[in-house]
This record gives C-alpha cells, structure tokens and sequence, in this order.
C-alpha cells in the first residue's frame, strides 16, 4: 500500500516510490537531509526505513556537484558491497551440483572449517585496513607516476556475512538448467569506512562534492573494500575445495595474498557523479545501488536463511561477451537507483502501517555458523518483498520477465 507524504513535504523531498507509510522520524530525516539548500534533492526507495541505529536508509539523495560536502547525508559504512564469485563450470551430466552435494551432505564438517576460518580471521597479529595503507607518491622523470603497492599489510576484516551458496541458472536459450556453487560476501570495511566518514566530518565546511569524489581516501576505499572480498573469496575456494580462478595481489606488500575475481558485485552504499554530462551533479544512495552503472544483475540481501536475490538485466543478444546475468537495466524518467536490501524492523522503528506489510520471523538455521542468537534487542523480522514491492521495481527500471536468481546459502557466517 503506497501513500504520499503529508501536505507539507516540500517539493524535493520524492516519496513517490516508498513502499509503506512514511513515519514521522523518516519524515524528519528527509528534511534535515536537504533542509539547506533548495538544489538537494532526496528519493525514498521502497525498502526505506529507520535502522538500529536511529538513522535512515533505504534513500537516493543528489545535490550540486560545487556544493559544499557537508550537504551529503554521508553514510558510516560506505562503500559497504556483495560480492559473488562463482565455481567454474565443469562439464557434467548431473542434476546436481556435485560440489553443493558434497557440503549438504557433510555440513557439521563444513560449518567447522566456515567458523573456523572466522576465528583464524579475527586472530591475525595485523592491523585492519586505514588510510595509512594509501601508497606513497613517486615522483618521476617526465611526471608523476603512484605506486598502488600498500605502504604496510593489513587483516582482512570479517565481513557481516559470509558463506557458500547455490542455485539454479537457465541458459541464454532457456533450454537447460544448471545447479551452480559461489561464494557471497557482504560487508565493508568498517574502520577505514568510519575513518572516511569522520574526515568528511571534519572538512565538510571546506570543500566540495566534487573535492570529496576526487579525494584519495575515497577511491582508495572503493578499491581496498573490494580487495577486502576477494581476498576472503580466494582464501574460502581453498579451504571448501571450490574450483575458482586464483589471482596475486599485486598491491600486497608482502606478496603472498591471492584474490579471486567476482561474477557479479553490487554496492549497497556509493557516491559517484549523476551520469549525464550536461547537468553533473553529486549522487549518494543508502542500502541501494546507481542502476545505470551496474551491470550483469544487481544483488538483493534479504534475510540470512533467505540468502539473496539477483535482478537479472536485459539480455544483449548482440554482443559474444555479453554478461551471464543481462545488461543495465532500462532507462527511467527516475533517478536511476535500486534497492539492493531488505529492511530489517527493528522493535523501536516499525513501519507506519505495519499489517499491510509482508513480514516474515528469521531465527539462526540449521546451515548457520552465527555463534549464538541475536540478541532480542535487535530485528528478527524481515520485510519480504511482495507484489507491489516488485511494481515499484518495474517503475525504477526492472523488468520481471528478465528474471530472478535465487541464491540459497548452504552453509554461511553472519555477525
């Protein structure tokens, strides 16, 4: 049930696309966000809601790129991704997966080595990434050229969820079915995200959107949180004996971590630079993703028994190399974003007409290595993406006849 704001809300606030009744404190949210300029804007998307830590998510939010930074709702775990990487294919007969088999039916073992490889995580003697790490300048004849090599190795931190996953693929001529294995990786790299956001704090009445967007700090974040996964990645193929492509870190100074490539990966929180060249403007977007620069599918996080949803694109017919999992999705009058989460209600923040939301109790599985129950303060209640949900999807870009990949997880970690 979609309802508008109250007569008030001011024109640059778009509720247009919330799924449920805006609450007071939502409402409150989106007008501090844009109560100092004119020019900002800010874009409810449907899985909006007030999280565990009293502040809004589920948001696109856009102003001038020479704005000052401080106009940008910023958030602590930027850069905050799901990551998948895929088995490679092996020609087989089978119905099944042999690999999946293999796990399900030995899973205490294998939930052993997940938590395991977690404890081991969290006890290497080395500093989490920081800014630190950024590679010093050389300069050379003829200009300036940057090493990209780590100034000091750093812990892969442990993300919030993690594990091995399976699912059902059709072929490009949906002729055949295959049963597929990967590895999904979802977090951000905490400390060095706070630190990001503390330095925004700082020099936010100083420089611009588009200094920020420029700034060494933020493309290094982008970049070290996605080395963060496939480290991890390659790290899990070895230890569940998935057959993966193994690559080294070139920017480890120690020279002895490998990396495995992801299939697909999508951000749940980025900034960038509004795509058309004519009219720039800054972007930042909460628990979703910029839906005109992702490409082959973009990843959903739902519940941890759930696993994940993957929206699939359009299919590029024309192009050999075209991704498994479609194209970007289709042009909108909207802003070009799509949620890439659930909402998690929390006790405290329930939606505004809570009955007429589909909702759905997730305790710790059977395939969980989650050392023990959430604590009762925290959300065990999951919004569950229903039909109108889905049309709101339409509106923003998807087309449900491209499909929805459904990732179960056969055995994962989530703190």
């Amino acid at each position: 049930m979609r309802e508008g704001g109250p007569p008030d809300t001011p024109r640059n606030i778009d509720l247009k696309h919330a799924h449920n009744k805006c609450s007071t404190a939502e409402l409150d949210s989106c007008r501090n966000a844009v109560r100092n300029s004119a020019d900002t804007s800010i874009k409810l998307m449907p899985n909006h809601h007030i999280g565990s830590d009293a502040e809004l998510h589920g948001y696109y939010f856009q102003c001038k790129l020479l704005a000052k930074a401080r106009e940008l709702p910023m958030s602590k775990k930027m850069f905050d991704m799901i990551s998948m990487y895929e088995c490679l294919d092996v020609d087989s007969e089978d119905t099944f997966n042999p690999t999946a088999l293999k796990i399900v039916n030995n899973l205490p073992h294998y939930k052993s080595i997940l938590a395991q490889y977690i404890r081991d995580l969290q006890a290497i003697p080395l500093q989490p990434a920081h800014f630190d790490c950024i590679a010093d300048q050389n300069v050379h004849t003829g200009g300036h050229v940057y090493d990209t090599i780590d100034t000091r190795e750093w812990r892969p931190e442990v993300p919030c969820r993690v594990g091995v996953y399976h699912t059902f693929t059709r072929s490009s001529s949906k002729d055949c079915r295959r049963h597929k294995v990967c590895i999904i990786i979802s977090g951000s790299l905490t400390e060095a995200a706070e630190g990001f956001h503390n330095l925004w704090q700082d020099s936010a009445d100083h420089i611009t959107c588009s200094d920020l967007l420029k700034s060494e700090e933020l493309n290094w974040l982008r970049s070290a949180t996605h080395r963060n996964h496939n480290r991890i990645a390659s790290d899990l193929a070895r230890l569940f004996g998935l057959d993966m492509h193994h690559v080294a870190d070139t920017d480890d100074p120690s020279g002895n971590r490998t990396m495995v490539y992801p299939s697909t990966h999508t951000l749940k929180n980025d900034i960038g630079v509004t795509s058309d060249s004519r009219t720039q403007h800054a972007r930042l977007v909460d628990s979703g993703c910029f839906s005109d620069i992702s490409s082959n599918g973009i990843l959903f996080e739902m519940f941890g028994s759930e696993g994940y949803w993957l929206f699939q694109g359009p299919r590029d017919y024309s192009d050999s190399l075209a991704q498994a999992y479609g194209s970007v999705f289709a042009s909108t009058d909207e802003a070009a974003c799509i949620p890439t989460s659930t909402v998690a209600f929390h006790p405290l923040y329930q939606p505004v007409n809570r009955y007429n939301t589909v909702r759905v109790a997730a305790n710790n599985p059977h395939n969980s290595v989650t050392p023990q129950p959430r604590d009762t303060e925290l959300a065990n209640e999951f919004l569950f993406p229903d039909e109108s949900f889905f049309r709101i999807l339409e509106e923003l870009g998807y087309n449900r006849n491209d499909q929805t990949l459904v990732l179960m997880p056969l055995v994962y970690y989530e703190q």
